[in-house]
């Protein structure tokens, strides 16, 4: 499993990319990417035969976003990157390589890789760093890789040929200090076809040696995988064994270990010999069972495959019965306690479960306890017995004897490099549930919370501060568990904040409890990201939030409050998207409020003409009924029948009345204002006016004097059937009295009529023009118009 690193998912932003000595170079003696023609011809580089076309599922770098256009993912990815071929403005291709995060390339290896100077070895064009990943950019190979050679046995002098060609790459290689460590046929490429031309690829699993030999945690493909490779030892001796592999599977036209299990393949690496007698040529067969030695020690190497190919036969090694006592683990048998402890963390899961995970009654975990038996240390006890022999979980029991076995190994837990400055590489792939590494970082920091690891973890090598980090981490938890539940009470936030802010051991997967990690492993590094990060979270929320803002503006410089707003981001953007789509649905509804009263106002006001029109006929039977009763009152009363100025009308006689033709002027200046308060209020309303029109009042006075007729009538009926004959007179009476006593007041009144009748008109043209005042108001009320102008 491939290491942590601690740069590996840091905070760097969309546009953060790094170019310096050492992490970005671009090849001198090649054509950078916007050279025309950079990538025709020999040096192009491909990792299959066929592109797929479509659009790539991955984006490129920023940096490289600039300069290249992306066509398409190889479908050829390995477990550390990916590859994507890409254009540049010119229309050539090219291959960027981009690193998965949590790996990266050795520096090293790149400021090496320029000054080979071996025409079989690919060229990197350009190197860095962006986006929190490495890159590398190469020419593109439209004629694949050696594996689309390898459909069958090859001639000899092809095969020939590819190992004088591969064996001149790897000395210059070797030659820079540089091992390749996953020499295979897919990182072969075909430069040319004829005459055949390869190039040695993919430096990502590459190392730059300070000694001969060192061991290192990679990863590997096995069936090209030489024997000192399972524990771990990383030496020259392995590409070439590696080498031998490819001739022997170019010569014979069979993969090796075809159709056989990891396991099984591991066993026959660790145990016995790789045969070459199914090699049908003499010479390549010598030439296989040389590179195929298991001993690295006495393995050919440049010196011999130069020989070799120059027609000599150098010696090759017989293979020794492998002998000896040790603890047995994966075909192997280890003595010393620091080879063992590699071996361990190289197969950390597999050494887990075979060591511990049977407990007691494992045939291994007797062999291991028989084996610490006999190793003169007394500290084996306390290791066994207060560890070991425990009920606790099997990769706590193998932590501590992996401590036990060799305390100058870097910190590591689950195979996983896990020193302080590893700590925050976790945090990032606990957020990020698609990595790869995702469940083993949760599974780490669980363990290392629940078990307190990182006090073991401090007796390593380099682990200096993982005691201290762990008890500021304790500290930080609880902090941040005092204040998740104070936010979460306050009444201004919303329900859905409490997912986002649990209790950090509650949560699941664990990713505040592993940034609040980060925060106490490297607290400067991690409180500067968490201050990015809120920053970023204010500018993504697209309108103000109340409860969010107050979060953010109170957050000031504490890392928890920070992380909080991070946290709660989601949310912000939930509500405050939820906020602006139920603003646009007010608007929309608003405007269709508008668009309808528009049309209500320009229907009303399109029938002012016809309302004022009907006002004036509606106001013609009131003329009528002034004029008829200014005639009688005029005939009756008006002055002018006899010489000597007196009438007698029934039991009275007058005289001296007002005139007809008076009367008649009084009646049309009546109705005159009558008709313009009516006219006025026509046009005001104009549409409207037709459902407050003058008759409106009548029909009303009307419909409440004939309820009170009917009234009575039911009154007198009711008292008929209650009463007899003599009730009824009496009722009879009681309803004509009445009646002549308002005949007697109107003759009584007879001398002043005709006044009476002018005061009735004016009052009558007063009160009409007031009344239609009071409905232009009542009218104006009810629309209940808002300054803009749309009803509410």
């Amino acid at each position: 499993m491939g290491e942590f690193d601690a740069t590996g998912s840091g905070g760097d932003g969309p546009r953060d990319t790094r170019r310096d000595a050492g992490a970005t170079r671009r090849d001198p003696r090649v054509p950078g990417p916007r050279t025309p023609g950079a990538g025709s011809g020999p040096g192009a580089t491909r990792r299959d035969a066929e592109a797929a076309p479509g659009d790539p599922l991955m984006r490129l770098p920023a940096a490289l976003a600039e300069r290249y256009q992306a066509v398409a993912e190889l479908p050829v990815q390995g477990a550390e990157s990916d590859l994507l071929l890409v254009r540049d403005e010119q229309g050539e291709q090219f291959v960027v390589k981009v690193f998965r995060r949590g790996y990266h390339a050795d520096r090293d290896v790149w400021e090496k890789l320029p000054a080979l100077d071996s025409p079989h070895v690919l060229r990197i064009l350009e190197t860095g760093h962006a986006d929190g990943r490495d890159y590398e950019v190469a020419a593109y190979a439209p004629d694949g890789n050696l594996r689309a050679l390898m459909d069958g046995p090859l001639p000899e002098e092809t095969v020939t040929e590819v190992a004088a060609q591969l064996a001149d790459g790897l000395a210059a290689l070797h030659r820079a200090g540089i091992v390749h460590r996953d020499l295979k046929p897919e990182n072969v490429l075909v430069l040319d076809r004829g005459p055949l031309r390869l190039a040695i690829a993919d430096f990502g699993l590459s190392r730059v040696l300070d000694a001969s030999v060192v061991f290192a945690s990679s990863s590997r493909t096995l069936a090209y995988a030489a024997p000192e490779s399972l524990s771990g030892q990383v030496s020259p001796a392995r590409d070439w064994w590696s080498l031998g592999m490819i001739v022997r599977e170019c010569a014979t036209g069979r993969a090796p270990f075809q159709g056989l299990s990891e396991t099984v393949v591991v066993d026959h690496l660790a145990t016995r010999p790789v045969s070459a007698d199914d090699v049908p040529d003499a010479r390549l067969r010598l030439l296989c069972q040389g590179l195929l030695t298991r001993d690295p020690r006495r393995r050919w190497i440049g010196e011999q495959v130069s020989a070799w190919l120059d027609g000599g036969s150098p010696q090759v090694a017989e293979e020794a019965p492998q002998t000896g006592t040790g603890l047995p683990f994966r075909g192997d048998r280890y003595t010393r306690r620091d080879a063992l402890a590699r071996a361990l963390v190289e197969n950390w899961d597999h050494a887990a479960q075979y060591f511990f995970g049977r407990g007691e009654s494992g045939e291994a975990w007797r062999s291991l306890r028989d084996w610490l038996a006999d190793v003169p240390d007394d500290s084996r006890i306390d290791l066994v017995d207060g560890h070991l022999a425990t009920a606790l979980p099997a990769d706590v029991k193998l932590l501590h004897l992996v401590l036990w076995l060799d305390p100058a190994l870097p910190p590591h837990y689950l195979g996983r490099r896990t020193s302080a400055e590893d700590l925050p590489a976790l945090a990032a792939l606990a957020a990020d549930p698609r990595h790869p590494d995702h469940p083993v970082a949760c599974r780490i920091g669980r363990d290392l919370w629940e078990h307190g690891l990182l006090r073991v973890l401090a007796g390593f090598a380099g682990g200096e501060g993982l005691a201290g980090a762990d008890a500021q981490w304790r500290a930080h938890v609880a902090a941040w568990n005092d204040l998740a539940r104070w936010l979460r009470g306050q009444d201004a936030t919303p329900a859905g904040l409490a997912a986002r802010l649990p209790d950090a051991e509650a949560e699941n997967p664990p990713a505040v409890l592993l940034a609040l990690l980060a925060l106490a492993a490297r607290p400067a590094e991690t409180h500067r990201s968490l201050a990015e990060g809120a920053a970023r979270a204010r500018r993504a929320v697209p309108e103000p939030v109340p409860w969010f803002t107050w979060m953010a503006d109170g957050a000031g410089d504490d890392p928890l409050r920070l992380l909080a707003v991070t946290r709660a981001l989601p949310e912000a953007v939930v509500e405050a998207e939820a906020r602006a789509r139920d603003r646009h649905a007010a608007a929309q509804r608003s405007e269709a409020l508008r668009t309808q009263w528009a049309e209500r106002e320009r229907q009303r006001l399109a029938g002012r003409n016809a309302a004022m029109a009907r006002a004036v006929v509606w106001t013609l039977p009131i003329l009528a009924v002034w004029l008829a009763v200014s005639w009688v009152v005029g005939s009756l009363f008006g002055g002018g029948g006899k010489e000597n100025g007196t009438t007698s009308v029934g039991l009275h006689a007058s005289s001296g009345g007002v005139p007809f033709a008076a009367l008649a002027v009084l009646s049309f200046i009546a109705w005159g204002v009558q008709c313009g308060a009516e006219v006025i209020l026509a046009r005001a309303q104009g549409g409207d006016y037709l459902s407050y029109g003058p008759w409106s009042l009548i029909s009303k006075v009307l419909g409440a004097g004939g309820r009170g007729l009917s009234k009575a009538s039911r009154t007198m009926s009711g008292a008929a059937r209650r009463n007899d004959r003599r009730g009824c007179g009496f009722l009879l009476l009681a309803a004509t009295v009445p009646l002549l006593l308002l005949l007697l007041l109107a003759a009584a009144l007879t001398s002043i009529a005709s006044v009476l009748w002018v005061l009735v008109m004016v009052a009558g043209a007063v009160a009409h023009a007031v009344a239609a005042g009071v409905r232009l108001q009542r009218w104006q009320r009810d629309r209940k118009i808002h300054p803009g102008g749309t009803p509410t």
